[in-house]
C-alpha cells in the first residue's frame, strides 16, 4: 500500500481521513499489515508535498514538450517565480533583476549570459508556502492552456490551496 498524506484544515479533511481508514484498515489488518497513523503539526516553511508535486508536474510538462525537467525548471522560474519574487521584494532579487534589466535596456552584449546565470541562481527554496502555492497554480494554468493537463494525485490536492 502506498503511503498517504492528508492535510487536515477543516472537518471535511477529518472526514476524508476517517473514510480512508474505514475503507482500508480491515483489508490491511487481514493481510497482517495493520495501518500506522502519524499525526504531527505542520511546521514547514514549504512543504515536501509541494516540492513533490512540483517535480511531478515538471516531469509531466517536460514529457509533453520533449525536453527534460531541469530545463523546464529554469523556464518556469524565469516565467513565474521571478515575477513573484520581484513583486514581493524577496531577498535581493528585486535589486538584481533591476540590474539585469538595465543591461537589457542598454543592449549590453553580456545581458543574455548574465540573465541566464541569474535564472540558475533563483531558488525555489526562497518561496514561502503561499508564494510556492501561487507558483504551482501559475504553472498548472499555463500548462493547461497549452493543452497539457497536469495530473495531481489525490493525496497532493491540498497543496494547491493557499495558506497564509
Amino acid at each position: 500500500m502506498e503511503p498517504v498524506v492528508y492535510k487536515i484544515q477543516n472537518h471535511y479533511d477529518v472526514a476524508r481521513v476517517a473514510n480512508y481508514l474505514n475503507l482500508n484498515h480491515g483489508r490491511a489488518a487481514g493481510e497482517g499489515k495493520p495501518l500506522v497513523v502519524h499525526i504531527q503539526e505542520d511546521t514547514k516553511d514549504r512543504s515536501k508535498a509541494q516540492n513533490k508535486l512540483y517535480w511531478k508536474w515538471l516531469s509531466q510538462w517536460a514529457k509533453h514538450q520533449g525536453t527534460d525537467k531541469d530545463n523546464e525548471h529554469l523556464f518556469f522560474k524565469r516565467k513565474f517565480l521571478a515575477t513573484i519574487y520581484f513583486r514581493d521584494d524577496v531577498g535581493q532579487y528585486r535589486n538584481t533583476f533591476n540590474a539585469v534589466k538595465a543591461l537589457k535596456d542598454q543592449k549590453h552584449p553580456l545581458y543574455n549570459q548574465v540573465a541566464a546565470g541569474l535564472n540558475e541562481l533563483i531558488s525555489t527554496t526562497d518561496a514561502s508556502v503561499q508564494q510556492f502555492t501561487e507558483y504551482l497554480n501559475d504553472i498548472h494554468a499555463f500548462c493547461n492552456k497549452q493543452g497539457c493537463w497536469l495530473e495531481t494525485p489525490e493525496d497532493l490536492m491540498w497543496v494547491m490551496e493557499s495558506r497564509v
